[in-house]
């Protein structure tokens, strides 16, 4: 009976030894799932009346393009030196032909504005205090001057438009 009950606590002792080494990253159970070679994440599509509406007066009434004279320096903003490359246009702007945060009906977008579009959705994230576009102008990252306060109605119309997504 003796050699019977040292064979059971042997083999419990044998699994939960082949358990422990299961475990982790290099374990036969690893606990994490690799993506392989061809993983694609999903596009994030954030909302372009949303943007035309809201985000985009917002950054070009903060100057955010031209810059501020004697405060930024001379041809040294978004409309020409920088990666986030801001196009001025209009008289009218898009936001003319807005409802609300939306479109009016039959509203034609020009080329500069959808570029303006394009260039802040790829500074934009999901979680806006990783975006750039929220980090910069806030002085949480790199940029020349504090554009706005983390705190700001216009710090506040960034992280609204991170909530909203096409429906594309």
């Amino acid at each position: 009976m003796l050699g019977r009950s040292i064979k059971v606590a042997c083999a419990t002792l044998a699994a939960l030894v082949l358990l422990a080494m299961s475990c982790g990253e290099q374990g036969l159970l690893p606990t994490s799932v690799d993506p392989g070679a061809d993983f694609v994440q999903e596009d994030v599509i954030f909302d372009d009346q949303f943007y035309y509406c809201r985000v985009e007066p917002m950054l070009f009434r903060r100057s955010c393009g031209a810059g501020v004279a004697g405060m930024d320096p001379a041809n040294g903003c978004h409309f020409s030196v920088t990666k986030f490359r801001l196009t001025d246009y209009g008289p009218p702007r898009v936001r003319d032909s807005c409802n609300g945060d939306a479109l009016g009906p039959a509203t034609l977008v020009p080329v500069a504005a959808q570029q303006n579009y394009t260039a802040a959705q790829a500074r934009m994230k999901r979680d806006p205090n990783l975006a750039a576009l929220l980090q910069r102008p806030t002085a949480n990252a790199r940029h020349p001057r504090k554009i706005f306060e983390e705190n700001s109605d216009d710090a506040a119309v960034i992280r609204q438009w991170a909530t909203q997504l096409a429906s594309q």
